[in-house]
Order: C-alpha cells, then sequence, then structure tokens
C-alpha cells in the first residue's frame, strides 16, 4: 500500500531529524523506496502551487489580451478555475490518483481550458448590442461553431485513439484525463459561459470609432465585412 510506504518515510525523516538533535550532525534516512515515494510527501503542496500560478498567469494574460478589461480577465480565469475544480472531482470518480503524470494533465488542463472560454468571451465584448443577453447570442453564433469544430472536435479526435492504447498510464492518465478536459471545456464555454455574460458580462464598449481598443477593432471588423468587390 502506498500509504504505508509514505507513513514509513515520513517516520523515518522525523527520526533522521531527532538524531540530528543528539550527534549534533546531518542524518539523511535511505531506503529503495525513498526514491520514488519523496514526492508524494509535498504533491499536495506541488499541485496548490502550480495550478495558483497557472490561474494567475491567466488572469494576466487575458486582462492584457482583452484590452485591460478586468471584468472580462475575471469571468475567463473564472471558468477556467471551474473547469480544474471539476476535473478533480472527475479524477476522483474515475479512480484517478494524484501523481506526477496527474499533476503535469492538470497544469495543462489550465492552459487548454482558456481556449473554450477566451473566445467567446472577446466576442462578448466586442458585441455593440445594448443587452447583455443579445450580446451573448451574437458572441455563441459568431465564435460557438469556432469553438466546437476547431477546438472541441479537433482534440477529441486527436486523443480518441490513446483508447486503444495497451498501456495502462496512456488510456488512464492521458485519455481519460484529455477526455474530461475537452468536454469539460466545451461544455463551460458552450453552455455555462454565454449564461454566466449574460448576468456578470462586461459593460458594452462605448468607445468611439477610430479610438484605440476594442472599438478600432470593432470597426476593422465591420468594414472588412462590408466591403464590396470592385465591378470592371
Amino acid at each position: 500500500n502506498s500509504s504505508d510506504f509514505i507513513t514509513a518515510y515520513e517516520q523515518a525523516r522525523n527520526l533522521s531529524n531527532l538524531m540530528e538533535e543528539s550527534v549534533n550532525a546531518t542524518i539523511y534516512p535511505y531506503s529503495v523506496f525513498y526514491v520514488y515515494y519523496e514526492m508524494y510527501v509535498t504533491m499536495v503542496e506541488q499541485v496548490a502551487i502550480n495550478l495558483a500560478v497557472c490561474i494567475f498567469a491567466v488572469f494576466v494574460v487575458s486582462f492584457v489580451l482583452l484590452n485591460f478589461n478586468f471584468m472580462a480577465a475575471v469571468i475567463t480565469t473564472t471558468t477556467v478555475l471551474m473547469i480544474t475544480v471539476n476535473m478533480f472531482g472527475m479524477m476522483y470518480l474515475l479512480d484517478i490518483n494524484i501523481n506526477p503524470v496527474s499533476l503535469v494533465n492538470l497544469v495543462m488542463s489550465v492552459g487548454i481550458s482558456v481556449e473554450f472560454c477566451s473566445h467567446i468571451t472577446r466576442s462578448f465584448a466586442l458585441s455593440r448590442h445594448l443587452s447583455r443577453v443579445e450580446r451573448a447570442r451574437e458572441a455563441l453564433s459568431k465564435t460557438g461553431s469556432s469553438v466546437l469544430s476547431g477546438i472541441f472536435m479537433t482534440k477529441l479526435i486527436g486523443i480518441s485513439v490513446l483508447a486503444f492504447a495497451k498501456s495502462q498510464i496512456f488510456e488512464i492518465y492521458y485519455f481519460r484525463m484529455y477526455v474530461c478536459i475537452v468536454a469539460l471545456g466545451m461544455l463551460h464555454g458552450l453552455v455555462f459561459l454565454p449564461v454566466f455574460l449574460t448576468f456578470f458580462g462586461p459593460s458594452r464598449n462605448t468607445k468611439p470609432v477610430g479610438t484605440s481598443g476594442f472599438g478600432k477593432i470593432e470597426e476593422e471588423e465591420r468594414t472588412n465585412s462590408e466591403r464590396t468587390p470592385l465591378l470592371l
């Protein structure tokens, strides 16, 4: 049982610390299995630190790339955080343990989740409709199909081959976890996020056309869409 080995290592560490005080020397406990189980002593702490740093990085990058729109960055980061929390729930249901492999996949899930959220939030922020409901509808109609086909379907097809892997590490820690990442990202990005934006979405962009920010971007998009070819 892994918990027995971890407990044995922790007790050996405590015993070595007591011996150091009496002999005034540095003592290191050693056993063959200590090399492997030592990382589990700080695994929970490492998970918390790595995910916190990733979530903070998502907020900073979203805040900058969404034209310093604080509310849009908060909503994007909150949705990514919810996907990450749901990943822990799915790991519990699928009996996936916390180890270095699942830790790496959890960190990667934060980056993958941004793809499902940032595009919808940006389209919502660019919309010029008055009500949040209309802006969410426009964002979903313009960007939702791209998120579904360009992100969800391509990732789902790409990871489907892992279902036939004979190695347990690929089938459990990669196929199952990546399916959960993609499914949760799609549900949050296309179902939860538009509804969340209708209640707490950022204010409508009121910058005049021609200024920097979303107003200029929106005007360029509108001009390109309305441009007609020259008839000779």
